[in-house]
This record gives C-alpha cells, sequence and structure tokens, in this order.
C-alpha cells in the first residue's frame, strides 16, 4: 500500500515531466485535431444506370450538371469507378475530359478506357495524388466516343472521393 511520501514523490515527478509530455501532445495533436474533416463524397451519372450513347456516336457529352460542385468546399477525387452495360467492354468506349474551372482538357486526343481503368476493380485510379474538384463551380465535362457501330452503349461514372470541410476546432 503507498503511503503520503510514495504518493507526493510521484506526484513531483509528473510535475517535473509535465513539460516533456505536454510538447510530446503538443507535437501529435496534429494527428488528432486535424484542420479539414475528410466527409465522404460522391458525384455520379444521374440517369439510372447511366447515360445511353448511340451506335458509332462521338463527342457526345454527359450531362455537365452531373458532375459539377457547387458546394462550399472542395472536393477531393481519389478514383473514378466506370460502369457499362453487359455487352460491352473498356475497349469499346474512348473518353475525353475537360476541367470545367479551366476549360482544360486532359488529354490531347480522346483516350480509350482501358488504358485508364483497371480491369480487375473497375477504377481509374488517382492515387497517391488525388484530384481536387474547385469548390463553388468546378467540375468535369466527360465526352464519349462508342467505338461499337452497331449497338449503343450505357456508361456510367461516379467519382469517389472527400469534401473538404475546413474544422472549426483546429
Amino acid at each position: 500500500m503507498a503511503n503520503g511520501n510514495d504518493l507526493a514523490a510521484f506526484m513531483a515527478t509528473l510535475t517535473q515531466i509535465s513539460p516533456f509530455l505536454k510538447r510530446i501532445g503538443d507535437g501529435l495533436k496534429f494527428l488528432l485535431d486535424q484542420p479539414i474533416i475528410r466527409q465522404p463524397y460522391y458525384l455520379t451519372t444521374s440517369a439510372a444506370g447511366g447515360q445511353v450513347i448511340a451506335a458509332g456516336a462521338a463527342n457526345v457529352p454527359l450531362l455537365l450538371t452531373d458532375f459539377s460542385h457547387s458546394l462550399a468546399w472542395p472536393y477531393e477525387v481519389h478514383k473514378i469507378k466506370v460502369s457499362l452495360d453487359p455487352a460491352h467492354t473498356l475497349r469499346d468506349v474512348r473518353v475525353q475530359l475537360k476541367d470545367a474551372t479551366f476549360n482544360q482538357e486532359w488529354f490531347k486526343n480522346q483516350a480509350m478506357l482501358d488504358g485508364l481503368v483497371n480491369n480487375d476493380t473497375g477504377f481509374w485510379s488517382f492515387e497517391p495524388f488525388p484530384w481536387i474538384i474547385r469548390p463553388e463551380g468546378g467540375g468535369q465535362q466527360f465526352n464519349i466516343d462508342n467505338l461499337d457501330a452497331v449497338n449503343p452503349i450505357q456508361v456510367s461514372f461516379t467519382l469517389h472521393g472527400y469534401l473538404l470541410i475546413p474544422n472549426s476546432r483546429a
């Protein structure tokens, strides 16, 4: 059983090491109290199952409103999920993307989806550096080519990422 002397010695030790512990705690604070909160967020094609692109059609824009970002916080996109109808593969589609904020195309020419998307996961990943859509008016324009000259294709894109919301406590 501890006596009064042991308790006094323990309190004296805590008093002496408390500045050291405080420095360690302050150094690790950034891990516990981030300046932003990452809220999961998704932008996707609004049409059920995706948008239908006519057979052999070229440069067909998906709805700009589906991929426009009007919220007050930036949107950090980590990957894009591409879904096609079961009759088609990623080799049947070419895509051109344009950043709506800067009116800047991502590619010099249309790019084949099979070169962008991982066949095992169905995702086009932006790791280790996510793509940031600017708040209040940023967005992305998708233009699609259907390389199947006989059958229409149904295509859907879903942007997976996080809203970057400032933490008022940080």
